[in-house]
């Protein structure tokens, strides 16, 4: 049977890339405006980026209600620099466009908004076109575009565009990162133009956040690699020239995480990670030469109304603070494998979880209840979070599973010399690696604080290697139907 409105020679990175701006238009321009609240986060980036809160109006709707209408500086922004992030330079850019063309001085999100969904469409087109290249059959195409939009296009994702979370940045770049180098391993175009913005891309990506940090080794990784490949002196240089550049970057991003958000993230490591539900946290805590009496912290969270302590109090920090720091609990988790599986198993099972859920996606004005979130296309992130089982178990099946057979790609592009082949597997080892270190890197790093939100990257790189996955999957069933005893069937598309 031919289906005669599909036609021949379709571009469907383009075809994905539209229905991504329809969906977002839909989601994030009209109302009901979707968005997402604010959960005291959004002050370290706009505090730095000319804008503020318009009082009265969204200086008290945390959490429950997002708002879309934020103040421009007039004259001088005084608020000191409270993180060292890229994410500034996008806001920036927004509020530049927002004056330009409104002339007020009113910034309305939805200008950041459109600034994400033109390098998430772009990074569609690439993503897109390089998983269907392969595909023979138009249909099967046009299924694997479908999947790919209907999986992240969810409003799980999308909701942060409408936001100053560093979440819209994380997603956007990497995909873009990892378009750009899908694209070079596909049709061999290791260019020193695409090379410079492998890197831009990768540099706005790990300082997005500071949690991001550490996977500036493995982008450099990944540059060492494409340096190995493209033989070329001037390329070789520019991608030993990155190497250096990524590896300070990072550790100059790691550096930067000092004072109130430092000690936030420690009280949260301590108390709500080594501390959590054990049996004997009073020993524990004399592993580290603190006070025992320190053990009525655990569990508890900073942000409270009225708080067990302060967190920055001179107390905390001459008694608990100074007694240890990440390394220390880095090394406390590996003597104690246990608590760490413990602390690795609450990751993964919020790693499942697209969308915080205590923050709303309504302005207020909409009359929605306190905290009320959208459905709209959010078939995909509702599946993931209540039917599909949240363990460690099922995660390391189905990682193994894929895994088995990308050694085995691997191996086989390896007889062959195929270097391209190779290559496009690593960039999928690259995806795994960002989402698995961002578990580990936010146990050890902060516990169980805020994790939904933190581990965004788990499932980000979760969701890629399963759509890898499926468009391989759509491939051989084609290839199986059409190829019998090496003999090619006539394709009845």
């Amino acid at each position: 049977m031919k289906f005669k409105f599909i036609k021949k020679n379709i571009n469907y990175g383009i075809v994905a890339a539209i229905l991504l701006i329809v969906i977002c238009f839909c989601t994030l321009f009209v109302r009901p405006v979707v968005g997402m609240a604010d959960n005291g986060d959004f002050f370290r980036i706009i505090s730095q980026s000319n804008i503020y809160y318009l009082q009265g109006k969204n200086a008290h709707s945390f959490v429950g209600y997002f708002d879309k209408d934020y103040g421009i500086y007039k004259y001088n922004n005084e608020n000191p620099k409270m993180i060292v992030s890229t994410q500034p330079m996008i806001v920036k850019a927004a509020v530049l466009i927002d004056r330009i063309i409104t002339r007020g001085y009113t910034f309305d999100i939805r200008f950041l908004a459109f600034l994400y969904i033109l390098i998430y469409a772009f990074s569609f087109y690439l993503i897109v076109k390089v998983l269907t290249h392969d595909i023979k059959s138009d249909k099967l195409k046009l299924l694997f575009t479908v999947l790919f939009v209907f999986v992240f296009c969810d409003t799980g994702y999308i909701a942060y565009f409408n936001s100053f979370f560093g979440e819209a940045m994380n997603l956007t770049f990497f995909f873009l990162s990892i378009g750009i180098l899908l694209y070079m391993c596909k049709f061999k175009e290791y260019s020193i133009f695409n090379l410079i913005m492998f890197f831009a891309a990768s540099l706005i990506f790990v300082g997005s956040k500071q949690q991001l940090a550490p996977v500036g080794v493995l982008t450099a990784i990944v540059l060492f690699r494409l340096f190995m490949v493209n033989k070329k002196k001037i390329f070789r240089y520019m991608a030993l020239t990155f190497i250096v550049i990524i590896v300070s970057s990072s550790l100059y991003f790691y550096k930067s995480i000092s004072g109130d958000f430092d000690y936030i993230n420690r009280y949260y490591a301590m108390n709500r990670g080594v501390l959590l539900y054990e049996w004997e946290p009073e020993g524990m805590l004399k592993q580290f030469n603190i006070n025992p009496q320190y053990s009525m912290l655990e569990d508890t969270v900073g942000f409270n109304k009225i708080p067990v302590i302060d967190t920055n109090s001179d107390k905390l920090k001459t008694e608990f603070y100074s007694k240890y720091s990440i390394f220390s609990i880095i090394v406390f988790y590996l003597k104690n494998p246990r608590v760490l599986s413990k602390m690795i198993n609450f990751g993964i099972m919020n790693g499942y979880s697209i969308r915080p859920r205590v923050l709303g996606n309504y302005e207020k004005k909409e009359g929605k209840a306190y905290g009320a979130q959208s459905h709209f296309f959010s078939l995909w992130s509702t599946i993931k979070e209540k039917y599909i089982p949240h363990n460690a178990l099922l995660t390391l099946v189905i990682f193994g599973a894929y895994f088995y057979f990308a050694v085995k790609r691997y191996i086989s592009a390896r007889k062959k010399e195929d270097i391209d082949s190779q290559l496009f597997e690593e960039t999928f080892l690259y995806v795994f690696l960002v989402g698995a270190s961002q578990i580990l890197i936010c146990v050890t790093g902060a516990g169980d604080g805020d994790l939904a939100k933190h581990v965004f990257m788990f499932n980000v790189s979760f969701d890629l290697i399963l759509l890898y996955s499926a468009s391989l999957i759509i491939r051989n069933i084609y290839e199986k139907k059409h190829y019998v005893w090496g003999k090619e069937y006539k394709n009845e598309d």
